[in-house]
């Protein structure tokens, strides 16, 4: 009899005070030395599931559970909790909840030291982890500030410093810059192959990391739908769940076409073939295909047709430097016209951050200055800015803490001075929940969502206080590509009524299908801005599959409509 690496057997779960079960009759094995992708919309399971698999549910968590776990055929009731931890270590969609030292090496050593592992030992595996992920050198730094996706790293790192068997790993490039989010999933690969370590991930952003899993299991409302080959899962989410589909898969699919590629290589190689016998490219009559929602933004970013003072945010000469020393900020330069919608990009440390929290006067530059609405901001305190400008950080626990969704937004409107009683704040509230799908969760506790309905509640908090502009740090982390298309129309419809959004994002493809410009920081300053075509037509790490799979052939395409229509067009000549 072949015994699995992992395995669960009739397996249903029952979050406390719910009777709807999270997991429900779930047969399903993981073979040793396997890479699996965990895919699915978010709230479907995903999280519950990988949590069964290293026995924090129900230990941890409480509720009801039937069936079986298994690890390398023992069940894990009959495994305490730290042997269970030197077999299956588990990483958490927020590193922040992970991290317990205030510094990195300690952080490191934390889970070995409670394991009674000899000093020796000891130094050796935490010198290995940090060197491994490229983290010597923040060795003494403090933990609160290291940037969130360095927080990540320390997070993996400290739990492989427990050489387990098994690593599950929930969303662990959420918060990861592109190369930096490539480099994590390269090694967690190579872990996977070199030392044969079992890998069970869970992530949103398939795009990264579908190529590297040997299979794919998707989930649906506490059930594994499909279960089976990457180039199958295609063809699975193409006929049952759009939402799931790659960039690059989707391009194919809305362009008309029968291939199903699952890597940008893959759609370079037929996108060739429909461009091979013309031996020149046709001229274009007029402008590319667009949707509504380029159109309005090229409208608001046309370029001239905004005069000076129409500027909701400017950063002058901004300089910050931290209480460890380190200094953010260098002589940063930006303005944000009032009515736009405005994507900073860049890599995880270049202070995207630290000026978003300057825009809302959290922060106040110890150089230069930084106006909101031509109101400098150095003597102004947030609680001023309330209502006005709308905040969402990347942890959504800072905005959560009342038992329901619903009495959290009321208190949210009530911190303004916003009514909560009346049918205006009714509709406000169900019109802002049912925009972000959480309307059915309207009497629930929030802290019982999973963490991408977590993520869109916190942004509700906000949202229900209809401010003028929107702060947004990271508010795709977690969302499904079908919720990421909602909020990006959300927030569309939102810029047309003149109002701003200034969102920071390591989502590229979000990014080119919904802002209107676009900027880059690096180390501390302005490293370049333009709308999303000037900006990722060309770009390497900062660009969308569409772009890469169709550079060479059609550079000014980075949006999922361009694409599609010029397949289509292509298509039609092949045909012809």
């Amino acid at each position: 009899m072949k015994v699995h690496e992992l395995s669960v057997e009739h397996l249903t779960y029952w979050y406390p005070e719910r009777e709807r079960p999270a997991l429900c009759g779930i047969n399903w094995q993981v073979s040793r030395g396997e890479f699996v992708l965990l895919a699915g919309p978010s709230g479907c399971g995903k999280s519950t599931l990988l949590r069964t698999l290293n026995g924090l549910v129900p230990e941890f968590y409480g509720g009801r559970i039937a069936g079986r776990v298994r690890a390398r055929g023992q069940d894990l009731r009959d495994i305490k909790d730290r042997r269970i931890a030197r077999h299956v270590g588990m990483v958490f969609q927020d590193p922040e909840r992970q991290l317990v030292m205030n510094e990195v090496e300690r952080e490191i050593a934390f889970g070995l030291e409670n394991l009674a592992v000899p000093e020796n030992e000891m130094r050796r595996r935490v010198a290995e982890v940090m060197a491994f992920f490229d983290l010597t050198p923040l060795r003494r730094k403090r933990t609160a500030d290291l940037s969130g996706g360095e927080k990540q790293k320390v997070a993996i790192a400290s739990v492989m410093a427990l050489q387990p068997d098994v690593l599950l790993l929930d969303e662990p490039t959420s918060q990861l810059d592109p190369g930096a989010a490539q480099e994590i999933l390269d090694l967690i690969k190579r872990m996977n192959e070199e030392l044969g370590l079992t890998v069970v991930l869970v992530e949103q952003r398939l795009d990264r990391v579908l190529h590297l899993a040997d299979r794919v299991a998707a989930m649906a409302d506490g059930k594994i739908e499909f279960d089976g080959s990457a180039q199958d899962f295609a063809h699975y989410a193409a006929e049952r769940r759009t939402e799931l589909l790659l960039p690059v898969t989707k391009l194919f699919v809305e362009g008309g076409r029968p291939e199903r590629p699952l890597t940008v290589k893959d759609a370079r190689s037929h996108i060739a073939a429909l461009y091979e016998g013309c031996a020149e490219r046709e001229e274009r009559a007029g402008d590319p295909p667009m949707s509504r929602m380029k159109k309005t933004l090229q409208r608001l970013f046309a370029g001239g047709g905004r005069e000076a003072d129409e500027r909701a945010f400017e950063a002058g000469r901004v300089r910050f430097r931290y209480e460890s020393g380190e200094e953010v900020l260098k002589g940063l330069d930006l303005i944000v016209p009032r009515g736009s919608f405005t994507a900073i990009l860049g890599p995880n440390g270049a202070g995207k951050s630290t000026l978003l929290r300057h825009f809302c006067a959290l922060l106040h530059p110890q150089e230069g200055k930084v106006l909101q609405d031509g109101r400098d901001l150095r003597s102004v305190d947030a609680a001023a800015l309330a209502g006005r400008v709308g905040y969402l950080s990347q942890n959504p626990g800072d905005y959560l803490f009342h038992e329901t969704l619903r009495a959290e937004c009321e208190f949210s409107r009530r911190q303004i001075g916003l009514s909560t009683g009346d049918d205006e704040a009714e509709r406000v509230i169900v019109a802002v929940l049912e925009t972000l799908g959480l309307l059915p969760h309207l009497d629930r506790n929030p802290r019982d969502l999973s963490g991408g309905e977590r993520q869109r509640a916190a942004l509700a908090t906000v949202l229900v206080q209809e401010p003028s502009a929107l702060l947004l740090d990271e508010p795709t982390r977690g969302l499904d590509s079908g919720q990421k298309e909602i909020l990006g129309n959300w927030l569309r419809h939102y810029v047309e009524e003149g109002r701003t959004v200034v969102l920071i994002t390591h989502d590229v493809e979000f990014a080119a299908e919904h802002a209107g410009h676009l900027v880059l920081l690096d180390d501390g300053q302005t490293a370049a801005q333009g709308t999303p075509r000037e900006m990722l037509a060309r770009g390497l790490f900062y660009a969308p599959q569409i772009g890469r799979a169709f550079r060479g052939y059609e550079d000014d395409v980075v949006t999922l409509a361009d694409g599609a229509a010029r397949l289509r067009g292509r298509s039609g000549q092949v045909d012809a």
